[in-house]
């Protein structure tokens, strides 16, 4: 088989020359057989990935870059693609020729499209790029210059490039460029070699595949060329396409027509769209914008009604009737979402629910629509009936409620034991912290609190919907939620100033409401039957009102009462600053003021009551700070304190200035901020009665705490038994004081009594003045005689039962007939009934020193008065005295003088020396020799017994004497007494031979 000679180096090799190999060269010959393009699924084909990869090679096994390639032939031709459609023009060099750069650095550079990379010198005579070393070349002669160009001209390169080259320098470029030019026909000769195989194949491919399309394929002549099959299908996809697109072509006939006639609506869009506009404003609640776009489309309606719909001015009454038609329908559309929209308003003014805002924007928005109703008017209407429909409801719903407690909780206590207990605790809460949540939580509170709800509901209702009706109502007056050029019958028929009315209607009902339930009078001074009932009984107790829990107390009575006057005052202040019409801020202050002096007769029908049993608090534990007094006198202070800071602040004073002049820590000052103005008259005279009744009672209690058997008085608990705060001198155990002896509750009482007198009522007064700016000098006086008498009469009573007995004792001593005065021997000691006495009074010191010590010196200085006129009377009834029973006498009296010195007042030592007198006068001297000697010797020894009787008793009768000074403060009570009796026999030696009562003596 004869193979193609390879073709020249000198001469590329054209295909066309050579022609195809014969085809068994073709199937069996050459390293590559030619397949026709049809046979694609044969199975030879399965051959062809050795030739893919084969044609993928070059010679020493390197792979072939052909995306390289591709790039390197558009750059080297300054092409854009690979199928140009048109011709481009451009400087475009072979890289095949010096496209490689050599070993020396000649050769290009870069490439680039259309002539724009520089090359290097062929020549190699100099560095870099020609362009680059000749930067003044101008651009028609940079294509001449460069070596890849079409236009290349050596001439002209050598004359720009190397001018200046010498022959030598070109024989020497020369020789470079003969050897790069065989080093790159060597390089052709590799890729033709390389490249003929694929040559070969595609060449012969072709051919058959033109051999198989000419003979029976689409080049025969029956079939037209191949056309013929081609004809027949656009012949279809002719029918098929008039099928299809004639309807198009129909429709767009239509849509021609159509954007003509919305050309009309786009012109006059707004005018069609307005319902749509105005249902999706209305639907989404923005009535504001449905407002403007109705208001848009009546003005243009009225004053240009051609350019709704943006057609000629219509000349035939056809065309007015058709314009006419379509405007009444369109607009037929929009009064009826109007109308609906007026509707949908009309109700929301209805809607007592609705904020004042929207309530405005809502009548700003229905006055622009036009309504038939002023809608103002069914705000007012609406929302006075309303209110006037919540008071009623509210007020009917806790007043029932608070029926049902009362009858329920408000029931008084069948036991006083329940009431006295709560009392108790309120009263033990008055200086405590939480003072404030004991008094809640007292009998009655079911009933107060409901009482409170009551006036809070209705605070409520009225806070809520009055100022906003007052607004509305206030801006109508003055002109602005009025409709302009209103004719409406409706309108000339209701004047603004009725809504005046309406407010003063909602102001009467609150205050009626009210006024019903406390059961208010229409003035303070009109009189009712609890003045009546106090002027014709002066001791009765003043009713309380029959809002009241009668099962409450004075202090859950003055907590609840203020909390609800604040309340209502809060109330009546905020409605006040709305300033409102004359008549309703008159009733408002009117209800002020007459629930002020309803809550007053409150306080002080409860103050009063609670002050008459007030006598059953008292536990008789001591004072921690007066000992001798007991608690319960701190609690009367406290509870006629908070009774009067509670009255002051109903009656108009402020909660500061009451602590600060009436607190348990005032020193009746007052504050230093600014004055308040004076309180009403006749809350000050109300408040002072019953503080000074209240005192009064607590003066009764006390007489009948006193006199009472204590199981009657002490309603809860057990009896306590009191324990002196301080230890016994003599013994130095502590003591017990019994309240069930009578005499140990008048000691207590009296000490309690000089304690009111002195203290208590003189600063609780004092302070009440500076409070309510009044004189009570007369009531002061007033208070203090009657203490004084209680005072008497239980110290009298106390007095008389003990001198009863000392009096028994004397009274049978010196009367019973076991002295013989006359005949009586010489006075050797004391008579035993004498110590009996002074023993008696021993026991009434220590009675009075472990209850109430400061009473002991006035006990004593009444005891020994009583004492000495018992003596009198009975040493009066002796008929005479001899030498002997005078002696006697005059010892036991004088032993008695002396021992009870420190309590002898000078109305009992005129009694005394009138004693001495009787006895002196009934003395019945014998004739003696010496009787004036003899007497003179008997009063010697007289002394002698007076001392050593004096001495003998110091102990037993210490606590007659003053205490000593010279103890020091360390020495115990018993190193005390023995240093009292050691020097008691000096002292009374003296004291007898001083008496002149025994000197005397005839």
């Amino acid at each position: 088989m004869d193979r193609i000679p390879p073709p020249r180096p000198d001469r590329a090799y054209d295909p066309r020359s050579a022609g195809p190999p014969p085809l068994d060269q073709r199937r069996e010959g050459g390293p590559r057989a030619a397949r026709p393009l049809s046979m694609a699924g044969d199975p030879r084909r399965k051959n062809s990935a050795p030739l893919q990869q084969e044609e993928d090679s070059l010679p020493g096994g390197e792979k072939r870059d052909w995306a390289a390639d591709e790039s390197a032939m558009l750059q080297l031709y300054g092409l854009t693609t690979l199928a140009p459609t048109e011709w481009q023009e451009g400087d475009s060099s072979d890289p095949g020729l010096f496209g490689s750069p050599r070993a020396d650095g000649t050769g290009p550079t870069s490439g680039g499209l259309g002539g724009k990379s520089d090359e290097l010198d062929p020549l190699g005579l100099m560095r870099g790029g020609v362009l680059a070393a000749n930067p003044e070349i101008t651009t028609d002669i940079r294509s001449a210059i460069l070596l890849g160009s079409k236009t290349f001209d050596p001439k002209v390169f050598l004359s720009t490039v190397h001018p200046n080259a010498t022959f030598k320098d070109l024989n020497v470029g020369r020789e470079r460029l003969k050897d790069s030019l065989e080093q790159r026909s060597g390089a052709l000769k590799l890729l033709v070699q390389a490249e003929w195989d694929r040559f070969v194949g595609v060449k012969g491919a072709t051919e058959s595949v033109y051999e198989e399309m000419k003979h029976g394929g689409p080049l025969a002549p029956e079939s037209e060329h191949g056309v013929k099959e081609v004809r027949d299908t656009l012949k279809q996809a002719t029918k098929r396409a008039d099928a299809v697109f004639q309807p198009i072509l129909d429709a767009r006939t239509k849509a021609e027509r159509l954007k003509s006639t919305l050309g009309v609506f786009e012109r006059s869009k707004f005018f069609f769209n307005l319902p749509t506009i105005l249902g999706e404003a209305v639907e989404d609640g923005k009535y504001e914008v449905a407002l403007q776009a109705y208001k848009k489309g009546r003005y243009i309606l009225a004053s240009r009604p051609a350019q709704l719909l943006g057609l000629p001015v219509a000349t035939t009454p056809q065309q007015q009737q058709q314009q006419k038609r379509i405007y009444d329908k369109v607009w037929g559309q929009v009064e009826k979402i109007i109308g609906d929209l007026r509707a949908t308003l009309g109700k929301r003014l209805r809607d007592t629910k609705r904020g004042l805002d929207e309530v405005e924007k809502t009548i700003e928005i229905l006055l622009e629509l036009d309504p038939s109703d002023d809608p103002v008017w069914i705000f007012f209407d609406t929302q006075h009936r309303h209110i006037l429909q919540l008071l009623r409801t509210s007020a009917e719903a806790s007043m029932s409620r608070i029926r049902v407690a009362m009858d329920q909780y408000g029931e008084v206590f069948e036991d006083d034991r329940k009431a006295v207990s709560d009392l108790r605790a309120c009263v033990a809460s008055l200086e405590a912290l939480d003072g404030e949540q004991v008094r809640e939580s007292s009998a009655g509170l079911e009933v107060w609190k409901l009482i409170f709800e009551l006036v809070r509901n209705l605070n409520e209702v009225i806070l809520q919907t009055l100022p906003s009706f007052w607004k509305v109502a206030k801006g109508y007056m003055e002109g602005k939620y009025q409709k302009k050029n209103a004719s409406s019958s409706t309108a000339a028929r209701r004047s603004p100033t009725q809504c005046r009315v309406m407010s003063q209607d909602i102001v009467t009902l609150y205050v009626s409401l009210l006024s019903a339930f406390f059961t208010l009078s229409s003035s303070t001074h009109s009189p009712n039957t609890s003045h009546d009932a106090a002027s014709t009984d002066p001791n009765a107790t003043p009713p309380l009102p029959p809002f009241v829990p009668p099962n409450s107390n004075a202090a859950a009575n003055c907590h609840w009462l203020l909390k609800t006057l604040n309340e209502l005052t809060e109330c009546v202040s905020e409605l006040a600053a709305l300033e409102l019409a004359g008549e309703a801020s008159a009733s408002l202050k009117e209800l002020v003021a007459s629930t002020r002096w309803r809550f007053e007769e409150a306080i002080c029908s409860s103050w009063v009551r609670d002050a008459k049993v007030f006598y059953r608090l008292e536990t008789w534990l001591p004072d921690p700070d007066e000992p001798s007094t007991t608690a319960y006198l701190r609690n009367v202070a406290a509870f006629q304190r908070f009774c009067a800071i509670s009255a002051y602040r109903i009656a108009g004073g402020t909660e500061e200035r009451a602590n600060a002049l009436m607190s348990s820590t005032s020193t009746g000052g007052g504050s230093k901020g600014r004055q308040e103005a004076d309180l009403p008259g006749e809350f000050v005279r109300k408040v002072q009665s019953s503080f000074l009744d209240a005192l009064y009672a607590f003066l009764d209690g006390l007489v009948h705490v006193a006199f009472s058997d204590p199981e009657a008085i002490f309603t809860s608990g057990k009896l306590v038994t009191r324990r002196a705060p301080f230890e016994n001198d003599d013994s130095g155990r502590p003591k017990e004081v019994d309240i069930r002896n009578v005499d140990t509750r008048i000691l207590l009482t009296v000490s309690n009594l000089t304690h009111l007198r002195e203290s208590s009522i003189p600063r609780l007064v004092h302070q009440f003045q500076q409070a309510f700016k009044v004189d009570m000098s007369a009531d002061i006086q007033m208070l203090t005689d009657v203490t004084d008498q209680l005072d008497k009469i239980l110290f009298d009573d106390y007095v008389k039962r003990k001198s009863a007995d000392v009096a028994k004792i004397i009274r049978k001593g010196v009367l019973g007939g076991t002295v013989n005065w006359y005949e009586a021997a010489k006075p050797t000691e004391v008579h035993p009934f004498i110590y009996d006495a002074l023993l008696s009074l021993v026991l009434v010191h220590a009675q009075v020193s472990a209850t109430a010590r400061p009473l002991v010196a006035r006990t004593l200085g009444s005891l020994v008065e009583e004492l000495a006129q018992v003596a009198l009377d009975a040493f009066s009834k002796v008929e005479r005295f001899g030498m002997g029973g005078m002696l006697q006498a005059t010892l036991e009296i004088e032993f008695m003088h002396q021992t009870l010195s420190q309590h002898v007042s000078p109305l009992a030592d005129t009694t005394l020396q009138s004693i001495y007198k009787t006895i002196s006068q009934s003395y019945y001297r014998r004739p003696t020799p010496n009787s004036a000697a003899e007497l003179q010797s008997e009063l010697e020894g007289l002394k002698r017994t007076l001392v050593a009787s004096r001495r003998a008793t110091a102990l037993q009768f210490l606590c007659f004497r003053a205490a000593s000074k010279s103890g020091g403060a360390g020495a115990s009570s018993k190193e005390r007494k023995e240093k009292e009796s050691q020097g008691q026999g000096e002292k009374d030696r003296k004291a007898a031979e001083s008496s002149p009562n025994v000197g005397e003596q005839r």
